[in-house]
């Protein structure tokens, strides 16, 4: 099964885009784009892609240096890794 979403202040997604979850992120500071990120599932395994964010997005997983993603490619995400965007983050559970 595959499917995917977008995440960030007011995410939305471009002309003949269609996404299964739209998930808004309050963020007063703004750190977070409108359409920070897209994420999905495909084969059972997590990913993550940055939308061209303006603070992007950067990949913390347990033991392993932080890495910046470059906007428009997809990452693959383990359990525990910590995913910032902007000020704000999440944690992969």
């Amino acid at each position: 099964m595959t499917s995917a979403g977008l995440l960030g202040r007011n995410p939305m997604p471009e002309p003949g885009e269609y996404f299964d979850a739209l998930v808004a992120i309050s963020d007063p500071g703004k750190s977070v784009s409108k359409t920070h990120l897209e994420f999905g599932q495909d084969g059972g395994a997590f990913w993550i892609s940055d939308r061209y964010s303006g603070n992007g997005t950067v990949v913390r997983e347990p033991d392993a240096q932080p890495r910046r993603c470059e906007p428009g490619k997809r990452y693959r995400i383990v359990r525990g890794t910590r995913v910032d965007i902007g000020e704000q983050f999440f944690v992969v559970s």
